[in-house]
């Protein structure tokens, strides 16, 4: 059997485990797709109006999934490992942010603590 027709046959857990790097970098791009297309739907679907904080906390995806993509991609051409783990590590830390701003924002929604003003408006 090729190369090609054994990877076509493998399960999607048995290609993850090979390739665990890609299978990273389309988690974390398909994940932030979703996201996003999830907040644009409420936003221009349902015609909910976004606050500041939850415009800031879109960049990290902004950001994550391009560099998701290009993780895939030199995964596929052959770059060097200690590259791309970097680059994942860099979408890691920059979620890792974007999860204490959206704690901060829970917290302003919830009344727990001050923050933007705009933020704090009614449902």
């Amino acid at each position: 059997m090729t190369q090609t027709a054994h990877t076509m046959s493998q399960t999607w857990p048995d290609r993850a485990r090979s390739r665990p790097i890609a299978a990273a970098a389309i988690l974390i791009a398909v994940g932030g797709v979703a996201t996003i297309l999830g907040a644009w739907f409420f936003q221009y679907g349902l015609g909910l109006k976004p606050c500041p904080l939850c415009l800031e906390q879109r960049y990290a995806y902004y950001f994550a999934i391009p560099l998701a993509v290009l993780v895939l991609l030199g995964e596929q051409v052959g770059s060097k490992r200690k590259v791309l783990i970097t680059a994942l590590a860099v979408i890691a830390a920059g979620m890792l942010w974007n999860a204490g701003l959206g704690t901060y924002h829970a917290g302003v929604e919830w009344k727990l603590w001050a923050g933007p003003t705009e933020c704090s408006g009614a449902l």
